[in-house]
């Protein structure tokens, strides 16, 4: 069930994002969005079984690095491949000769869009340049590509000393994809090849620098109070060169993707020299908060002459230490927070999310671009303790891509709260990566996330096909609403069983490019048309007559 928090009333849009960060508190409370898992909506508890075949794995790839420029002979037809093994058959022929060489990438922002620049330079000797190629792979897709790169004029002779740039940009970052890993390939006139060690560029850390790096460094002394659920502040001192006419702090939470700034509303006026400390508050007046979120965050000063600085960025979490003696522990994965919890338990918590991760990896072909947090409460009412009131009677689970996290109370055993609950709000995340407008149907996301849930397929199929049955097929028109509005758990066993048959039906290649479709905002009657060939009435007498077979 999909609670947005503005009015306090459900509605059903799953997938907020935040795309004009900055608003006041009104603003900030009416782009968050919140997914609930609903516990009325739960079935009976069910050992885990895993009912989905097990998928091949995306390409792994492994590069060699090494610490300068390696030169590897060209081979007769050049095949590009990334594999430590595939070494290409040498050839006779002498190598380039070349110094001072430097490799660089960056992303600039043109208007709304970002674009990668790759970069090389380098002061070629003996022979000129014939062809420069750049080579780049997009990890998570294992997608290859190979660019020739426009020379400029060049000259050749012992005097000659100005390095030869070339240059190549890349307009838009395939979906879901954080990094390229990129090399540059330069061949002389004797057919011999240069080859750069591979590289890797990083762009979400690059775009979070992008945030930062323009203004000068003030030095400052930074503070952080975390007292949840109340507030956290955030506050620095130091001493300006001149008077401070303004101040906002910036800060984003555990993604990193999403950026927020509020003005401070009370900057203290001293003389130049004199010490002076900024704060700002943070707490559910913005929006309700989590505990356990990482928080970055930094304040950008303007002072009176129109000079601005910024704070170096701090890292926090909004830790709750007034409840329970929370115990962390991080893997590869995720970041999973516990209290009272056997060392057993833990483990078995932190298989069982790693397990779901990987898997959901599989199945929409990408990853989450940040380690997820989640947070396990031990019972309902502890949940109770800090959530809102009039959701925390009705919710066991939520999931938000703006806290990058879960967190989920204890609901039956142990295995139905990991295999199921967690499950499903890690679906949610993947969602939210995608599919960051009105793209999809309630009926989709929800459908999408149970079917996830490692329970007998029999379960939510049963239970669909006795529905039917009894009551006919629901309208899958409605879009952001539940599909029987007095039992709202028909929303989310239906649409599993919708998932599962597209699935079944069209393969699961479908259900990713269904999901491709989505994240580059497509509709949706739109995206099932592109993709199956289907209109969503065709689509519901197909699965309903599938269904009853």
């Amino acid at each position: 069930m999909i609670v947005r928090t503005c009015n306090r009333v459900a509605h059903n849009n799953p997938k907020t994002f935040f795309t004009n960060p900055g608003a006041l508190q009104m603003r900030a409370l009416r782009l968050l969005c919140l997914i609930w898992l609903a516990a009325a909506c739960d079935l009976a508890p069910q050992p885990p079984q895993p009912t989905l075949a097990a998928l091949p794995s995306p390409p792994v790839l492994s590069f060699t690095a090494t610490a300068r420029p390696t030169r590897m002979p060209l081979p007769p037809t050049w095949t590009p491949s990334y594999s430590a093994s595939a070494t290409p058959a040498p050839r006779t022929h002498s190598l380039l000769s070349a110094e001072a060489i430097r490799v660089e990438a960056n992303i600039a922002k043109i208007e709304n869009r970002r674009r990668v620049n790759f970069s090389l330079w380098l002061t070629p000797r003996e022979q000129l340049v014939q062809s420069a190629t750049l080579h780049y792979t997009f990890p998570h897709s294992g997608k290859t590509e190979q660019r020739r790169v426009p020379l400029p004029p060049q000259k050749l002779g012992e005097t000659f000393k100005s390095p030869l740039s070339l240059s190549f940009s890349i307009d838009q970052m395939p979906l879901h994809e954080d990094r390229i890993v990129y090399q540059w390939l330069i061949e002389a006139q004797d057919g011999s090849l240069l080859q750069t060690a591979p590289q890797t560029f990083k762009v979400t850390e690059a775009i979070a620098e992008e945030r930062r790096d323009d203004l000068p460094i003030i030095p400052a002394e930074a503070h952080f109070w975390s007292d949840f659920p109340n507030q956290a502040i955030l506050s620095v001192r130091l001493k300006p060169e001149a008077p401070i006419r303004q101040a906002k702090v910036y800060y984003t939470q555990n993604t990193g993707l999403v950026l927020f700034s509020f003005p401070v509303r009370h900057v203290p006026q001293k003389r130049p020299g004199e010490e002076i400390q900024i704060s700002f508050v943070f707490n559910d007046a913005l929006a309700p908060q989590i505990p356990w979120q990482r928080l970055e965050w930094w304040f950008v000063l303007t002072d009176q002459n129109g000079k601005q600085w910024r704070t170096q960025p701090q890292f926090n979490e909004y830790s709750d230490t007034r409840f329970h003696q929370w115990q962390r522990t991080e893997g590869d994965r995720a970041v999973i927070f516990t209290y009272e919890r056997s060392a057993a338990d833990i483990a078995f918590i932190k298989r069982g999310t790693d397990h779901a991760l990987e898997r959901l990896e599989r199945f929409f072909g990408y990853r989450l671009l940040y380690k997820p947090h989640i947070v396990f409460y031990n019972q309902p009412r502890h949940f109770k303790a800090w959530a809102p009131p009039n959701l925390a009677d009705r919710f066991i689970g939520l999931a938000s891509a703006v806290w990058g996290g879960v967190v989920v109370t204890f609901h039956s055993s142990l295995e139905y709260t990991v295999y199921s609950v967690i499950q499903h709000e890690l679906t949610h995340l993947f969602q939210y990566q995608a599919m960051r407008d009105d793209d999809a149907p309630l009926w989709w996301i929800e459908g999408t996330a149970s079917y996830f849930e490692e329970r007998s397929a029999q379960d939510y199929m049963a239970r669909a096909r006795n529905f039917v049955r009894r009551n006919g097929m629901p309208d899958l028109q409605r879009t952001n609403r539940h599909l029987v509005a007095r039992d709202v758990s028909v929303t989310y066993f239906v649409g599993a069983a919708i998932v599962d048959y597209v699935i079944q039906a069209y393969g699961l290649q479908a259900f990713q490019r269904l999901h491709i479709a989505l994240a580059r905002h497509t509709p949706f009657d739109q995206a099932l048309q592109q993709v199956i060939g289907k209109t969503r009435r065709q689509l519901s007498q197909e699965f309903a007559a599938w269904l009853m077979r």
